[in-house]
C-alpha cells in the first residue's frame, strides 16, 4: 500500500488494536497504519478494531491524524513534594479548562497548518527487541473549499526502544535495517526522504469515512450538544449494526477531531465540554509529552489490554499528544501523535522535490 492511501486510512479508521500492532506499524500522522511493514486494508483494520473493541479503547490521531500514540512516562499524578501541595485537577476541570482557553485563540489564514511527529513500536522480523520509529508529517489544509491539501512526510529512522532492546541490538550486530516479509519491505535506522503528498478532491481529510471538507468544518454545531448529536450520527453510520459504547466513541472520535483537523475554536471548545460531561473519563494529572512537554492528561480505558492518553495545555486549549499503550501476548507496545504545533497562516509549504497525487488510480 502506497503512502497516500496509509494517510487516508489514517483518517477514516479508528486507532489499531493489540492485534494490529503485532502484525505492524503505524505511521500517523497523521500518520500510517502499515501491516508488518505496510498498512492492512481498511476493512481489515475495521475487522480487528470491532473485534477487540469490547476488550479495549483506543484514542483517535490524522495522523493527520490522526491519528491518530504512547505512555512514555507515569500516568500516576507527581507526588507532592513535602511543604508544598499539588492540584490534581479532574477531568471535567481539565475539560473545561482547555474550552476556556480555546475559546480566544484566533484562527486566521490561507493555510491550518499541522506539524506533528508520530511514533509506533513494532517488533523486529525475529521478534527478538522492539523497535521505535518516528515520523515526522505536515498537514496543510486550505481554508477556502476547493483548495489543495499538502500532507508532507518524512521517516525519521527507527532505533531500539528501549535500554534493553538497544542490549538485544547490539547482541545481535547492530543492524542499520531490517527485512521483512509478506509483504517484503525494509526499515531504515536512516532518516528517509521527504514526501509530500497532494488532494484537490476535498476527500483525502475523512472522519469515520464523512470527508471533511471546508464545508464541512465551517457548519459544524459549535454546542457541547450539538456537537454530541453530530458525532453520534457519524459513528453510528460508521458502525452500522456492531454493538459500540458510544460514550468511548464520542471520546475517541471527539478527540481524533480537535487533534486532526482544521475546527474552529468554538467548535474545539464544544468538543471538550462534551467530553467533560462523558462518564468514564478519568485525570492523570500533569505528564511529560512524548516531546518534552508538560501538560494535563485524561484517560479512558476499557478492559486491562489498552491504555490511552490524551494530553492537553490547558492555558491554551491546545491538544499536545494522543498516547496509547497496548499489551499484546505479554509484550508491551507504544504508540503516539505528537503536535508540535497546531496555527492557521497566510504561508505556502516548503515543498519537497517528491510530490505524488493522493488520489491516483489504484493499482491493478
Amino acid at each position: 500500500m502506497d503512502d497516500l492511501a496509509q494517510i487516508r486510512t489514517l483518517m477514516s479508521v479508528p486507532p489499531p488494536t493489540p492485534e494490529v500492532v503485532a502484525e505492524g506499524r503505524a505511521l500517523l500522522t497523521a500518520a500510517f497504519q502499515e501491516s508488518t511493514r505496510r498498512e492492512p486494508t481498511v476493512g481489515r483494520i475495521r475487522r480487528a478494531v470491532r473485534a477487540a473493541r469490547w476488550t479495549a479503547l483506543g484514542a483517535g490521531l490524522l495522523g493527520v491524524a490522526a491519528t491518530t500514540a504512547v505512555v512514555l512516562s507515569s500516568s500516576e499524578p507527581p507526588a507532592p513534594v513535602p511543604g508544598h501541595s499539588v492540584t490534581t485537577l479532574s477531568a471535567r476541570d481539565v475539560f473545561l479548562a482547555a474550552a476556556d482557553s480555546t475559546s480566544r485563540t484566533p484562527a486566521t489564514g490561507k493555510y491550518w497548518v499541522r506539524k506533528a511527529v508520530n511514533g509506533m513500536q513494532h517488533g523486529t522480523p525475529d521478534n527478538r527487541y522492539v523497535l521505535q520509529e518516528t515520523t515526522s508529517v505536515e498537514t496543510w489544509a486550505p481554508r477556502t473549499p476547493g483548495g489543495r491539501v499538502w500532507l508532507i512526510r518524512q521517516e525519521q529512522g527507527a532505533v531500539p526502544a528501549t535500554p534493553k532492546d538497544e542490549k538485544a541490538w547490539r547482541a545481535a550486530g547492530s543492524p542499520r535495517s531490517w527485512t521483512y516479509h509478506d509483504p517484503e519491505s525494509t526499515l531504515s535506522a536512516e532518516p528517509g526522504e521527504r514526501h509530500a503528498l497532494w488532494d484537490d478532491t476535498g476527500k483525502s481529510l475523512t472522519l469515520l469515512g464523512v470527508p471533511m471538507t471546508p464545508e464541512t468544518l465551517n457548519a459544524l454545531p459549535t454546542t457541547p450538544e450539538g456537537i454530541r448529536a453530530y458525532l453520534e450520527k457519524v459513528i453510528t453510520k460508521g458502525y452500522s449494526s456492531e454493538p459500540i459504547d458510544m460514550n468511548a466513541e464520542l471520546y475517541g472520535v471527539g478527540t481524533q477531531l480537535v487533534m486532526n483537523f482544521p475546527v474552529s475554536p468554538e467548535v474545539r471548545a464544544a468538543v471538550y465540554r462534551m467530553c467533560a460531561a462523558l462518564p468514564g473519563v478519568t485525570a492523570l494529572g500533569k505528564v511529560t509529552d512524548p516531546l518534552g512537554r508538560t501538560g494535563e492528561a485524561v484517560g479512558f480505558q476499557e478492559g486491562p489490554a489498552v491504555r490511552t492518553r490524551f494530553v492537553l495545555d490547558t492555558a491554551t486549549g491546545q491538544p499536545l499528544a494522543s498516547e496509547s499503550t497496548y499489551t499484546y501476548r505479554g509484550r508491551q507496545y507504544e504508540t503516539y501523535t505528537a503536535i508540535d504545533s497546531i496555527a492557521w497562516t497566510d504561508e505556502e509549504p516548503a515543498l519537497p522535490a517528491k510530490q505524488s497525487p493522493m488520489n491516483r488510480p489504484a493499482r491493478p
